[in-house]
């Protein structure tokens, strides 16, 4: 394997645009992203039109959340059992069949019939992402990775600013139902996107392990790269003690100081666009050591919890969020990109399913204690830890091997670890 330093820090060889199979991924996925923000909104507003409260509205885009955690690890398996491009289009078909029920008046549209169907899109979700992981190294040569990353993350920057709006306006015309039926839509869409794409053969040998003994081996693929792990950890902790309050104090803080929604709507709003020009630049610019650059642009979400420690005025937080915006897209797209060059194609689904479960497994606590804790020790006192806690990983995680330059040439197995996996020994 070639260093990933040299192909990170090097100029691109060209945009994964001129390539074929990844301008049909990157199309379909780019329908997908604007359904599922116009689906939360959809959700949410339906749950608001049936009687429901924000209790309510908690419980149904958590069922969606808990799917995730729980299949997560099973989905990153599948994606390396079988090939990936099956496994998105399933998962694909899967979610539009889901929401497409709702459409058709199968079942009411009750708190509880909404929470089984976002759990069921959730399901989904877990299934399709490891695959998609692990599915992009192989459409994408190793010298244009970083160009895909950059093309998905601003596609998904800017889905987080269409979505929205579309849901909004979609609800607001045409009702719930037609926003879902759009986001049935927009899953047909991404399905055919995927079945044009031609993935190359992947090697399989006759042995399986079983499932648990193959998320043990993922899991320890990922231990025994120790950047990896080390900022895998890092983003959990950071998940739970920092993006857990800035979700569930940015809406409380934006109605009390300023006008309520549209403020909220806003900030959002800017956080996603300066998401979508950092990615953009991300990609034109020359890296001597893109680990400790990644890291930095992580510190740099600490403008978050010190914006809302002192919300001035509007535009002092909107710009708080745009700095952290600028920073955090960076951050992911160079973490994706050397996730896929780290790891073999045989291990990347269930790699890729531990980065996303990194990410999400902690929110769900986060959320749920941050209120009560605020409450008890003071807004004040939840922000301070938050800043900390952002700031203080970033430099811990720094001093990790490996992290430099997001590459570690990696460990063999123990003989009692050594995986048996789909196409080669890890």
């Amino acid at each position: 394997m070639r260093n990933p330093k040299t192909l990170l820090t090097g100029r691109l060889a060209g945009s994964a645009m001129e390539l074929r199979d990844f301008r049909f991924l990157w199309a379909g996925q780019a329908v997908s992203a604007v359904g599922d923000q116009l689906f939360n909104v959809a959700v949410s507003l339906r749950v608001i039109e049936s009687g429901g409260d924000a209790g309510d509205v908690g419980l149904v885009i958590g069922a969606r959340m808990l799917a995730t955690v729980l299949f997560a690890l099973l989905g990153g398996v599948w994606a390396d059992r079988v090939p990936r491009r099956r496994a998105m289009a399933l998962a694909d078909a899967f979610r539009m069949v889901a929401i497409t029920v709702v459409v058709l008046g199968a079942f009411d549209t009750a708190t509880l019939s909404l929470a089984v169907m976002t759990f069921l899109v959730g399901s989904g979700e877990a299934f399709f992402r490891p695959a998609y992981g692990g599915l992009v190294p192989s459409v994408v040569p190793e010298d244009r990775l970083l160009s895909a990353n950059v093309w998905r993350g601003s596609m998904e920057s800017a889905a987080a600013v269409v979505g929205p709006a579309l849901g909004g306006v979609l609800v607001a015309t045409v009702g719930t139902r037609v926003a879902f039926a759009v986001n049935a839509a927009t899953f047909a869409v991404s399905l055919l996107c995927v079945l044009a794409v031609v993935e190359p053969p992947r090697e399989r040998s006759e042995s399986r392990s079983s499932i648990v003994e193959e998320i043990r081996e993922g899991l320890s693929a990922v231990r025994r790269v120790r950047w990896t792990s080390a900022i895998l950890a890092m983003t959990a902790v950071q998940t739970m003690l920092v993006v857990a309050p800035h979700l569930v104090l940015l809406p409380v803080i934006t109605q009390e100081e300023f006008s309520g929604p549209s403020s909220y709507g806003l900030v959002i709003a800017m956080f996603s666009l300066s998401g979508f020009i950092g990615t953009v630049v991300i990609g034109r610019v020359r890296l001597k050591h893109p680990g400790t650059s990644a890291v930095i642009f992580n510190a740099l979400f600490t403008t978050v919890p010190l914006v809302l420690l002192a919300p001035f005025s509007l535009w002092w937080v909107v710009a708080g969020y745009m700095i952290a915006g600028f920073a955090m897209m960076p951050f992911n797209t160079l973490l994706h990109t050397a996730l896929q060059r780290q790891f073999a194609p045989s291990v990347l689904g269930r790699v890729s399913s531990v980065d996303w479960l990194c990410s999400l497994a902690l929110l769900p606590l986060g959320l749920a204690v941050i209120g009560p804790l605020a409450d008890a020790v003071g807004r004040t006192t939840v922000l301070v830890v938050a800043a900390v806690v952002q700031l203080g990983a970033a430099l811990l995680v720094l001093t990790v091997p490996g992290v430099r330059d997001f590459h570690q040439e990696e460990q063999p197995a123990r003989e009692e670890e050594r995986p048996v996996l789909g196409d080669a020994e890890v």
